[in-house]
């Protein structure tokens, strides 16, 4: 668990479905409807999956989930932060405790992507060490891959 002055960042990996619907009602807000058996299904069919999330005053703002991509290389799936609480340094905390987790675990990278309409994403990652691998369409929609290496 880590605090900072106004939010607090909990791994509810292993009680995630205690946050379920807080969750997902989050997921909707930033990214439309969303399967959500779908999305739990992928979640654990993969090898240790991490779900952080961030609350301001009990109110959950923000989220960072991933898992084992293959041997030494986790993924970094999903996240993002509610739109009345960006740029307050959550996302950036996120990713810090992440990375963290990551480290710890032996990993010897963390990959992501990101839409190259999304920015912000593009430049906090560049911020936290990410290299940019290349770039690739998914549903008619530019995609940027980035890679961060831990050792």
């Amino acid at each position: 668990m880590s605090t900072t002055s106004s939010f607090i960042v909990k791994d509810v990996t292993t009680n995630f479905k205690d946050y379920e619907e807080e969750f997902f009602n989050l997921y909707r807000t930033l990214y439309g409807d969303i399967d959500q058996l779908r999305f739990k299904e992928r979640l654990y069919r993969h090898a240790n999956p991490l779900v952080l999330l961030a609350f301001s005053d009990e109110r959950l703002v923000g989220f960072k989930i991933g898992y084992e991509a293959e041997p030494y290389r986790f993924y970094s799936w999903a996240g993002g932060v509610h739109p009345e609480f960006q740029k307050h340094g959550i996302g950036r905390k996120l990713m810090d405790t992440q990375l963290e987790w990551v480290k710890a675990q032996g990993f010897h990278s963390i990959r992501t992507k990101a839409r190259n309409t999304n920015k912000g994403v593009i430049i906090l990652n560049l911020l936290c060490g990410y290299d940019i691998m290349g770039a690739y369409t998914e549903d008619n929609e530019p995609r940027i891959m980035m890679e961060k290496q831990l050792n």
